[in-house]
């Protein structure tokens, strides 16, 4: 709790709603949906109806206080409470991964599931996210995240790992106001 208390900065419903129209003009209309930084279902929880009648929601969020509340919304949803580094997800298997991915400056984390080498190669809390997120995408998957602009400024090396390794199509990227998150100081990007 004492962490979230500096690190948790929940998703505005005008930007959740623009992740969720970015999905279906991507032409997703339902799947497996994995949220890996879920925080109590924000973006679970204005999925708009359509998509939520033919989903498979599987929710992850470390903070236990969090984590309760955001089983407790959402019952049907598959709930981990437990940091993202700890869940085993199956490679291939997620229709669409839609997350805020956490932005802890200088946290490091150490994947205890198939990904090690991921929190290995990207030492950024927020890049290794993105990166096991990219590696649970089926083929044709889509992936959302919004990230700090870290991302796309300074992360070559995801970038390089996600057209290369990560077999993924980069399709766009939208800079966000810096009072997007009040609170918070960071410019962050939707990817």
């Amino acid at each position: 709790a004492n962490m979230s208390r500096n690190s948790a900065y929940f998703t505005p419903a005008p930007i959740i709603d623009t992740l969720w129209d970015i999905a279906k003009a991507m032409g997703f209309k339902g799947g497996n949906v994995l949220e890996g930084s879920a925080g109590i279902g924000n973006i679970i929880g204005l999925m708009p109806t359509e998509i939520s009648e033919r989903s498979n929601i599987h929710a992850v969020e470390i903070d236990s206080t969090t984590g309760n509340i955001l089983s407790l919304l959402y019952p049907d949803a598959q709930v981990d409470i437990q940091g993202f580094e700890k869940t085993d997800i199956e490679n291939g298997s997620i229709d669409l991964a839609i997350t805020n991915v956490p932005f802890v400056p200088g946290l490091r984390v150490n994947d205890t599931t198939g990904d090690k080498d991921l929190s290995k190669k990207f030492h950024d809390i927020h890049d290794f996210c993105i990166a096991k997120n990219v590696r649970k995408l089926r083929e044709g998957g889509i992936g959302i995240f919004i990230t700090t602009r870290g991302t796309m400024d300074n992360s070559t090396r995801l970038r390089e790992w996600i057209v290369n390794e990560g077999c993924s199509d980069f399709v766009g990227a939208f800079r966000l106001h810096k009072e997007t998150f009040g609170g918070a100081s960071a410019t962050s990007d939707i990817l």
